[in-house]
């Protein structure tokens, strides 16, 4: 069954039960790991608020893995990065514009290794636009942000609100902690399938925010 089709038999089940969704985290063994954004980016706190920066961020920007790892040096279709973003292979891309992820707004840069030569002239990073109200505040538990006050700072135990999710969310933000990311089971299925690289994900209901 084609990925489209694969869709198209989720929808079908979601009339039947409450659509699944998992906790998505970028990690990869080895893995370059990428420790700063392209020189003359927006502030790294802007990264995480959901907002368009495509008219700030420098255009032909590059990152390159960290000397601080050099023996690490693996590419991934998510590439681990110290900022906790999403930095996206064009293939990953392709793939996830096929699904009609309309949240998403692109961020290119160039991928470059210790010696400076090019391992990946087609990555972005993924800047999801928007939020939604997925989490459950009265069944969760958790430790709010002391700083960032309207924010959760650490899960202990996930519950989401499953009616205040839109349908046609597909990878996108939690209001509450912008940084949690979460998956429709449909598109990870899709990603599954495609073979892409460099994630790991955890049931999101009752999740207790580690990553193990």
């Amino acid at each position: 069954m084609g990925r489209r089709g694969t869709l198209r038999s989720f929808r079908a089940q979601g009339d039947r039960y409450p659509m699944k969704y998992f906790v998505f985290k970028v990690q990869g063994i080895d893995a370059g790991f990428i420790d700063e954004y392209p020189r003359g980016s927006p502030a790294d706190w802007q990264f995480d608020k959901g907002i368009s920066l495509i008219k700030q961020f420098p255009v032909g920007g590059e990152v390159s893995f960290s000397k601080n790892y050099p023996d690490d040096r693996t590419v991934y279709d998510f590439q681990p990065n110290l900022m906790s973003d999403l930095l996206v292979s064009g293939r990953a891309r392709k793939l996830i514009e096929s699904l009609e992820v309309t949240n998403a707004e692109w961020l290119p840069v160039v991928v470059k290794n210790h010696q400076g030569a090019v391992v990946g002239p087609d990555y972005a990073f993924l800047n999801l636009q928007g939020a939604e109200d997925a989490i459950d505040m009265e069944r969760s538990v958790y430790r709010m942000n002391a700083i960032a006050k309207d924010q959760i700072g650490r899960v202990k135990k996930l519950a989401l609100k499953y009616d205040a999710i839109s349908p046609q969310a597909k990878l996108f933000r939690c209001t509450m902690e912008r940084r949690l990311i979460l998956i429709r089971e449909d598109v990870h299925a899709a990603f599954v399938q495609a073979g892409l690289t460099g994630f790991k994900v955890y049931v999101a209901e009752g999740w207790n925010g580690l990553e193990l």
